[in-house]
């Protein structure tokens, strides 16, 4: 009696699972089957970041020949969308999902410049906030530092690295300004003050760094980025006292923070 009842409760419980499974299988198949009803997508424009918007990432998406309304949930593949989007030069990091009634959701996260390079044949590009390079818009021009001068590393050769990859490499990094610009500018944009005052990182022959302000025409000799917060901050002192100091702000023409510990000015 007791292994007729061990059976019967065996029994009961397969056949649960089975008829679990069945029921799960045609839920699957019913999802499979559901329409994608919309698309939706969403793109972050922090700090007025305008390199794309919503109909440049549908278009991208309609590029590729990816039929999205209207089709089986089945016959859409999202990974290879979300692939796809993340190997454009303007996005940070893409995300497709689709919800359980059909739609098909699209998060788009634009990269950020926080300098412009501009090399001495002219070939110019974009330092992100990731230290990572990025092409110019045709769209959209971001208003960032500029940085020129006397260097001459194209794009071509340097968009596959990172500022981290310069920075590990002996033979890049003894022949790179990239490192130095890119630690300068991050400085600059964290600044309310700074950011506010300067509008150029130049190189000049000794491969000193050199900062152009928007008010006043001294040159401003900096060196490397050796002892940076220390030079800022001297640069403030003088920026202060030569506001304040009737006629002493127009004196001088070069200012050099390159030595540690003094500031050397030469007069006009």
């Amino acid at each position: 009696m007791k292994k007729l009842k061990k059976i019967l409760f065996v029994s009961l419980w397969v056949s649960l699972i089975v008829g679990l499974l069945i029921t799960m299988g045609f839920v699957n198949k019913q999802q499979d089957a559901l329409l994608c009803n919309a698309l939706n997508v969403s793109v972050n424009q922090d700090d007025d970041l305008y390199f794309l918007d919503k109909l440049d990432i549908v278009q991208l998406i309609n590029d590729r020949g990816d039929s999205i309304v209207g089709q089986p949930k089945a016959s859409v593949n999202v990974s290879e969308i979300e692939k796809a989007l993340n190997s454009h030069a303007d996005i940070a990091n893409a995300e497709v999902y689709m919800s359980i009634n059909g739609e098909v959701k699209v998060e788009v996260k634009q990269r950020k410049p926080v300098v412009r390079v501009i090399n001495l044949d002219g070939d110019s590009y974009y330092i992100d906030n990731e230290g990572t390079f990025m092409p110019l818009s045709t769209k959209y021009t971001a208003k960032v530092l500029i940085a020129n001068g006397m260097m001459s590393e194209p794009f071509i050769k340097r968009y596959t690295y990172s500022i981290a990859d310069i920075g590990k490499d002996s033979l890049l990094n003894a022949t790179s300004m990239l490192d130095e610009i890119y630690a300068m500018a991050n400085y600059i944009n964290a600044d309310k003050f700074w950011s506010s005052q300067i509008q150029q990182i130049y190189i000049n022959k000794d491969r000193d760094l050199e900062i152009v302000p928007i008010v006043g025409d001294q040159k401003i000799i900096f060196g490397d980025t050796t002892f940076m917060d220390e030079k800022f901050k001297k640069l403030l002192t003088f920026y202060q006292q030569g506001l304040n100091t009737t006629g002493w702000w127009d004196k001088y023409s070069t200012i050099n923070l390159k030595f540690k510990n003094q500031i050397v000015c030469t007069k006009k």
